[in-house]
């Protein structure tokens, strides 16, 4: 009898066991699954696809910088209620004179290595050559966009996007901003 006993004991120890070991699995792969997935987007493959698609059917210049192996088309941006925003997956570009162009896009996609760019480097775009003659780091809270947009006496490009600490949502606590001068 005692041997009856210890059988069913053991089966229900082991169906036990094996509940136990699903849950950890289970939960262990939500703990990876869901952030994986926050990380990562809630759109689709397809909707980003089609949104890249899109954005590049109506791009009407070129972006090229080899330092960092970037090609891409670029959209023009407009300024709306004081803001520029970025197209989500190609540069956007905004002109403030004509000397000057602004060109914006966000680090976690076309311009997610922009940070490796540096003081010399060159840049392609649209009518010429540019070199790299500045990059630097600023908080968001201290940077005057009248400064950025203002007018230059020679062709200049200045790219900028995200930097430092998520803020929550797409921003972040800094801007990286790099100046370029046309050759």
């Amino acid at each position: 009898m005692g041997s009856v006993i210890e059988k069913e004991f053991s089966a229900r120890f082991a169906r036990k066991c094996t509940v136990h070991r699903v849950k950890v699995a289970l939960a262990f792969f939500y703990a990876i699954a869901i952030p994986a997935f926050l990380i990562v987007g809630f759109q689709p493959a397809e909707t980003s696809a089609e949104v890249r698609s899109s954005e590049i059917a109506i791009a009407e210049e070129y972006l090229d910088i080899r330092a960092i192996g970037l090609s891409t088309p670029v959209i023009k941006v407009k300024m709306e209620r004081n803001t520029l925003n970025a197209p989500q997956y190609l540069a956007g570009s905004y002109r403030s004179h004509e000397n000057k162009t602004l060109l914006i896009g966000h680090s976690a996609t076309i311009f997610e290595n922009l940070h490796y760019l540096e003081v010399g480097d060159e840049i392609d775009y649209e009518d010429g050559t540019y070199i790299v003659s500045d990059v630097r780091t600023e908080a968001k809270g201290d940077i005057k966009m009248s400064q950025i947009l203002r007018n230059e006496n020679e062709p200049t490009v200045i790219l900028m996007t995200c930097a430092g600490e998520p803020l929550g949502g797409m921003d972040f606590s800094h801007r990286l901003i790099i100046t370029a001068k046309k050759v």
